[in-house]
């Protein structure tokens, strides 16, 4: 069973504010082609995009919104369904339905290393959430992707990155032990390893990756606040230092409304200034 390094994060308060409905009948258009339950998605789209509904509140129950819109509580409940599928709201049962959307927090523009500096250079307060932390044999495709026979133990890491107390990406890093053992464990915790790699002598000077679409489920999606199936940018990342040495593999599952993945692309073929 992996040991839980979180301090209560993913716990949920039982002082959050529980609001009241701020959605009447006459909010709902008969006359719309869109069914009630898209009208009722889209009007509690918009209430917690602008943060009338704020991060980590619980919306009204289905029953109160059902009254107060005049609707029945089938419909209610596929617009909620609607909604934690797009990955704004979080529902537990017998607790109710959670806000898990910050627009507070603006998307993260991310390069091949989406290093911490970069984040704090945005102004917003950056940390990591250790789950889970040991030495495990890995896996056929770990092995390709580091380089060394299946099997081979090394230092499996299990961290949540979170932006204004809003998760944005999980990520799984499989280090070789030869590196790991130059790394202080206690620093794992608030270091990011692109400076924990360079303070045991493996400064990454490359990295290869595979960017994916794809949908996530179980511990990972309620690490990052999301439904079940709901979607996410997936990055596989195999850091590499100056003697071109697999130094690390990283899978690293973003949130699509936090994270925008920014490059640009170049026609070498084309001479600046030629006629």
């Amino acid at each position: 069973m992996k040991p839980d390094f979180a301090s209560g994060r993913g716990a949920i308060s039982t002082g959050r504010t529980n609001l009241t409905s701020q959605l009447h009948a006459q909010d709902l258009d008969s006359h719309n082609s869109a069914p009630l339950y898209k009208q009722i998605y889209t009007l509690l789209r918009s209430r917690i995009e602008t943060g009338v509904f704020a991060f980590n509140s619980k919306l009204p129950a289905e029953e109160t919104l059902a009254v107060e819109l005049g609707v029945s509580r089938i419909t209610v409940k596929r617009a909620m369904n609607e909604l934690a599928a797009s990955g704004f709201v979080k529902r537990f049962r017998g607790r109710g339905t959670i806000v898990s959307y910050s627009n507070r927090t603006p998307p993260v523009l991310g390069n091949f290393s989406t290093s911490m500096e970069h984040l704090r250079r945005l102004g917003f307060e950056t940390e990591i959430e250790l789950k889970f932390l040991d030495i495990v044999p890995v896996n056929i495709d770990v092995a390709t992707e580091l380089g060394i026979q299946p099997s081979t133990e090394v230092q499996y890491v299990e961290r949540v990155r979170h932006l204004e107390n809003a998760p944005f990406s999980h990520i799984c890093n499989y280090t070789p032990l030869d590196v790991a053992s130059k790394i202080d464990d206690a620093e794992i915790a608030y270091r990011p390893f692109t400076e924990l790699l360079a303070g045991a002598g493996h400064e990454v000077v490359s990295a290869e990756q595979t960017i994916q679409a794809r949908s996530v489920s179980g511990a990972v999606a309620q690490a990052l606040m999301l439904a079940e199936g709901a979607a996410v940018l997936t990055i596989r990342r195999v850091l590499r230092d100056a003697s071109k040495k697999a130094v690390q593999f990283t899978i690293s599952n973003y949130r699509a409304d936090r994270y925008q993945y920014h490059m640009v692309i170049e026609n070498e073929d084309v001479k600046s200034g030629s006629d």
